[in-house]
């Protein structure tokens, strides 16, 4: 393939939009090509630097956007994004303890950002540190009492430390609308042996999102504690036909079975 051109090779700007025209077309070699030149001439622009980031982890670079990020964090050390970009990139390949710390960087420049600290306590919970996840969520919902992902994040962490019950109280502040919140009101209902409350959130969820498996499969598990039997392997069934994939559905089903 030939390399991309410009009528003004020494013009970085027209570089940028031959970039954005190799995007447009599909072409993100094409584009990383023309930003890097656009770079050698002018390598102080931190937006060129975040797209060429993302179009490397676009095209499947991680480890290249993992080090562009890296680069103009150290570069651009009072923008937020690059730290952020790294932190979740980090956590989605499972080095959940290296994303909270790289996280924290985004959160000392951007302190006031509940997304950035929602997303903390989210990486600490798979770090396996709910402590401080647990502190994270608060301070996130400190700045906004309405950030959804960030009562899940406090409840979650309530129940690792052992308060179920402080856990599910959290959630009477957050969007009773929202289906992530009646998952984890289920989820926590059915943690604490209360099936009858497991019951009610799961049918809500189900009645909200009948394409979620893991719905159908709270309901199933609410309805088996209730001895609902055939209401039971009935979730289940759905539960595997939305998601053939998952074994615990079969598991699920052929014990409800066997309860008949």
């Amino acid at each position: 393939m030939r390399k991309p051109k410009v009528t003004n090779p020494s013009d970085p700007v027209l570089w940028c939009k031959e970039a954005a025209v190799r995007m447009e077309a599909g072409d993100n070699k094409g584009a990383i090509y023309c930003y890097q030149e656009s770079l050698k001439l002018r390598p102080e622009v931190s937006d060129v630097w975040f797209n060429v980031g993302c179009l490397y982890e676009k095209g499947g670079d991680k480890n290249a956007a993992l080090g562009c990020f890296l680069t103009a964090s150290r570069m651009f050390p009072a923008d937020f994004r690059f730290p952020a970009e790294r932190a979740r990139m980090l956590a989605e390949m499972k080095h959940y303890s290296e994303a909270a710390e790289v996280i924290s960087d985004a959160v000392s420049i951007n302190p006031h950002s509940p997304l950035l600290l929602s997303n903390k306590a989210a990486y600490l919970i798979f770090a396996q540190n709910p402590a401080e996840a647990l502190t994270a969520a608060e301070e996130a919902l400190s700045i906004d009492p309405a950030y959804t992902a960030a009562y899940l994040h406090k409840a979650h962490a309530l129940l690792l430390l052992g308060k179920g019950e402080e856990a599910r109280s959290v959630l009477s502040g957050a969007d009773a609308d929202d289906p992530r919140v009646v998952k984890m009101q289920a989820n926590i209902s059915l943690r604490l042996q209360d099936a009858a409350a497991g019951l009610s959130a799961a049918q809500k969820l189900v009645e909200m999102t009948p394409e979620d498996d893991e719905a159908w499969s709270l309901f199933g598990s609410a309805s088996a504690y209730l001895g609902d039997t055939e209401g039971a392997a009935k979730a289940f069934m759905q539960a595997m036909k939305l998601n053939p994939k998952e074994k615990s559905y079969k598991a699920n089903l052929l014990a409800v079975k066997k309860m008949t």
